[in-house]
């Protein structure tokens, strides 16, 4: 049975890799446009759903894994900065505050069913001086980044994580290893296929 990531995530693709499984990647062409009124986590989930619908129309047959990891500060969703004032701008909406960062897996089988798992995690960031917000910004890909920010960057900053780690990196392995199962796809936890 082939599995399909629906990712261009380098973060996915080296999560996944962790379960020692094969995998061909196909990324997902969906319209993420949050629709009027919409709250964070029904964006969330339905762009993931969307993400594995999407692959598993052009591939039918096969069991394709989407994900979707915003971070969200209050009810604002916080994508990738256009500019470098607006990525010191999101890093100023974080500090010292706690963000929500939860993660949608989305599994479709091979008869295109879908089942899915919310995955809520957060984290809570010291308060940022500018002088740590403008050397952050120096050294990390801010433009390809969500919130201008990524977990295994942040770590001096973060006060307190809850929740998955994994998640917060863009994919919970432990329920992706469940939503896998439930599509016929068993995984042994200490890797390859059971």
């Amino acid at each position: 049975m082939q599995l399909i990531l629906a990712s261009q995530s380098p973060q996915r693709k080296s999560l996944l890799g962790q379960l020692g499984i094969s995998f061909t990647i196909q990324p997902a062409d969906v319209d993420e446009s949050p629709l009027k009124n919409e709250t964070p986590l029904a964006y969330v989930k339905r762009i993931a759903i969307a993400k594995a619908a999407a692959v598993s129309t052009a591939n039918p047959g096969s069991v394709v894994l989407a994900a979707d990891t915003p971070v969200i500060v209050g009810r604002r969703i916080l994508q990738k900065p256009a500019t470098l004032e607006e990525a010191k701008a999101m890093l100023r909406l974080q500090s010292g505050r706690r963000v929500h960062i939860p993660t949608v897996v989305a599994v479709a089988d091979a008869s295109g069913k879908i089942h899915h798992k919310v995955v809520e995690s957060w984290i809570k960031l010291k308060r940022l001086s500018e002088a740590e917000i403008t050397a952050y910004l120096a050294v990390v890909p801010w433009a390809h980044l969500s919130a201008a920010a990524r977990i295994e960057n942040l770590e001096p900053f973060i006060l307190t994580t809850h929740g998955s780690i994994s998640g917060i990196i863009g994919l919970p392995l432990y329920e992706t290893t469940v939503l896998l199962a439930r599509a016929g796809i068993k995984i042994n936890p200490f890797g390859g296929l059971e």
